[in-house]
């Protein structure tokens, strides 16, 4: 599968898995989230197990999938899946707060259709996390 199909199947996914390590065990958490240029940003509370996790480990792995169907006869079911892996960021910096913003509205956009104007007040509220993906891997089960 080629990047830009890649890139376009996790563009489209509604919810991301991720899969950090809390209290010495893996812990997984579903996410919303968007996708822009090779990086998966996603929102949260400023504290909680998913935050600290990342900050005490930011390697994170990330799984996106959709089911397609199941065959009886084939005994199989058809999906598609990517899972990824990267370093989580925070958008923590003063400088960034402009950036933090526009994720937070792309998000509201992409979940509610259309998007609210972000105030800074909103956004330091709200903890923003940005994984640029370093290795992606693909699989696909079709009829």
């Amino acid at each position: 599968m080629t990047s830009r199909k890649i890139d376009a199947f996790v563009s489209r996914c509604a919810v991301a898995r991720l899969g950090v390590i809390s209290m010495g065990e893996p812990y997984v958490v579903p996410l919303n989230f968007v996708y822009i240029d090779g990086t998966v940003y996603f929102h949260g509370a400023l504290s909680g197990r998913k935050i600290e996790a990342l900050k005490t480990n930011p390697a994170v792995c990330l799984e996106f999938d959709a089911m397609h169907g199941v065959s009886v006869e084939k005994q199989t079911t058809f999906y598609t899946s990517v899972v990824a892996w990267g370093r989580a960021e925070f958008l923590a910096d003063a400088d960034q707060e402009k950036k933090k913003q526009h994720i937070l509205e792309k998000l509201c956009l992409k979940y509610l259709g259309s998007s609210p104007v972000i105030t800074r007040e909103m956004a330091e509220g709200t903890a923003v996390v940005a994984v640029p993906l370093r290795k992606v891997t693909f699989r696909e089960s079709t009829e």
